[in-house]
């Protein structure tokens, strides 16, 4: 385990150079826990622990128990900034849940210094002499972007106006090219938060309260078939690039208007606005046959189709009865669609 650790910690300090304040194991359960370093704050502390104590009361807090069906990116925790009352250090925890057959075994811990953002920012405007600045006051610019893999966790970059009378000498246009800059960072920060990095679908945690106050559904569920096998067989990088194929394939299969997200590692929701239900069933074999008709990523891959189409209903209930048709899709023999 020790030798894990430091390897860990020399590859963080390689991205982040004295900013990594402590790297944690936690075994699930145990008595016992790994520190590096272990600070005598930090000994204290836990030895007053029980058995499962500190891994129930970050599971809980962190809300890291369900975290292996988290596919789109997001299977780790940002907490927010805090301050370690035995050293005084302001940092964030990032929290990893390593899980195995949906069973929490262990989680790792990694304290960064808090400073870290602001040295980011630091090193930027010393590259591109700018003058930005973290969750500064009295700026004359303001914008506040979330951070990734963090619940609500926003900060604020802007401007500050003392600096822009120092920057004086220098051109209008320049200060509105940096305005623009912050604004385009926001703009590319936001598209993330949407998406999903690998197929540009909506993330699930973005739209899936957006479906919670729908009523009427024209929607397929779209499961590649045998998708373990691939990653067993080809590994996981083919298996990436199956996956980020027949997005761009489904994408090409449906409208500008229509909705797609990524539900889980292979699955996908497809949303579709004013799609009459027998229109719903050939939208539905098109896309089958597409994929039955061409290799993705150089294999031959196939997907089952569940579908449902109801009005005056709720995603709960619309959800379920599509997968039950993505479950009769797969139980006839996959490569097939079923329409509720």
């Amino acid at each position: 385990m020790s030798e894990g650790i430091a390897k860990l910690q020399s590859q963080l300090d390689s991205y982040a150079p004295n900013s990594v304040w402590t790297i944690a194991v936690f075994e699930n359960p145990s008595f016992y826990a790994h520190f590096s370093p272990l600070r005598p704050s930090y000994k204290a502390v836990f030895e007053k622990y029980t058995l499962g104590d500190v891994m129930s009361r970050i599971v809980k807090r962190e809300k890291l128990d369900h975290t292996y069906q988290e596919f789109y990116g997001c299977n780790i925790r940002l907490t927010e900034p805090y301050e370690e009352s035995q050293t005084g250090e302001r940092i964030r925890t990032i929290y990893y849940p390593i899980h195995n057959k949906q069973s929490l075994e262990a989680l790792v811990a990694i304290d960064i210094k808090d400073s870290f953002i602001d040295l980011q920012v630091q090193k930027y405007n010393q590259k591109y002499e700018t003058v930005l600045n973290v969750d500064g006051t009295d700026n004359i610019y303001h914008q506040r972007v979330r951070l990734p893999c963090s619940d609500g966790q926003y900060f604020g970059i802007g401007i500050h106006y003392v600096d822009i009378l120092k920057k004086s000498i220098i051109p209008s246009l320049l200060i509105a090219f940096l305005v623009q800059l912050t604004r385009a960072f926001v703009r590319r920060h936001g598209h993330y938060i949407k998406h999903d990095e690998m197929t540009g679908f909506y993330r699930r945690d973005y739209y899936e309260p957006k479906l919670k106050r729908m009523q009427q559904f024209s929607m397929l569920i779209i499961d590649i078939d045998n998708f373990k096998q691939i990653n067993d067989s080809f590994g996981h990088r083919k298996g990436d690039d199956v996956i980020r194929e027949s997005a761009s394939l489904i994408q090409k299969l449906i409208r500008s208007g229509d909705v797609a997200i990524r539900w889980g590692g292979e699955e996908f929701i497809l949303l579709f606005n004013g799609m009459a239900q027998h229109d719903l069933q050939e939208k539905a074999e098109s896309i089958r046959a597409a994929f039955s008709e061409q290799k993705t990523a150089g294999l031959a891959v196939t997907v089952s189709i569940g579908g449902v189409f109801q009005t005056d209903s709720t995603f709960g209930r619309c959800y379920k009865a599509a997968d039950t048709a993505l479950y009769e899709s797969k139980h006839r023999g996959r490569n097939r669609v079923t329409i509720a």
